[in-house]
């Protein structure tokens, strides 16, 4: 028992003496901070002749305060597209992303497409600058728990004020 004592008095005495110190922190240091973009590589590559999710990171995501038709309040996020991405409005495009299911189904006829793994299937956990809303109505994509590359025609949507979708990808099909 004393030999616990003795050990928890030490843990408060001297423990703080290995705690940082404002001093440590006011020099030349500098501190990254890391955006969730700059994890993207850890999850999926980009398939050769693809699109790279960090292109879709470059639209800023601006918050917009309207009224609807009922005069009730509403707060949703409208696009900032950069001109690398509004280079690819209407054109084909294949990426390598991940799938977010909208229904029970094994073959997905919408669902959303992200760079990052499922990890809730309540919402997708990142913001609409990284999530594609994909529309594969002639050929169904299987749902799977790894990444999937697929194709389809990428349209912009610059203001979707029940959904906050800023893109789309139209015709799309999963490449074997």
């Amino acid at each position: 028992m004393r030999l616990w004592i003795a050990f928890i008095a030490y843990i408060i005495l001297v423990a703080p003496a290995y705690a940082f110190t404002e001093e440590q922190f006011t020099g030349e240091e500098t501190f990254t901070f890391l955006n969730v973009e700059n994890y993207i590589k850890d999850y999926v590559d980009v398939p050769e002749g693809g699109t790279d999710w960090k292109i879709f990171a470059t639209t800023k995501e601006i918050e917009t305060y309207t009224k609807t038709k009922d005069g009730y309040d509403n707060h949703y996020s409208k696009p900032e597209f950069q001109p690398e991405v509004q280079a690819l409005d209407g054109k084909k495009i294949k990426i390598k992303g991940y799938m977010f299911p909208l229904d029970g189904a094994e073959a997905q006829k919408s669902f959303l497409f992200g760079p990052f793994p499922l990890t809730c299937p309540f919402q997708y956990h990142v913001g609409p600058p990284l999530v594609i809303e994909v529309h594969a109505q002639k050929h169904p994509v299987i749902f799977d728990y790894e990444p999937v590359t697929i194709i389809g025609t990428l349209e912009l949507v610059p203001d979707d004020p029940q959904y906050s979708v800023f893109y789309r990808l139209k015709d799309a099909e999963q490449v074997k």
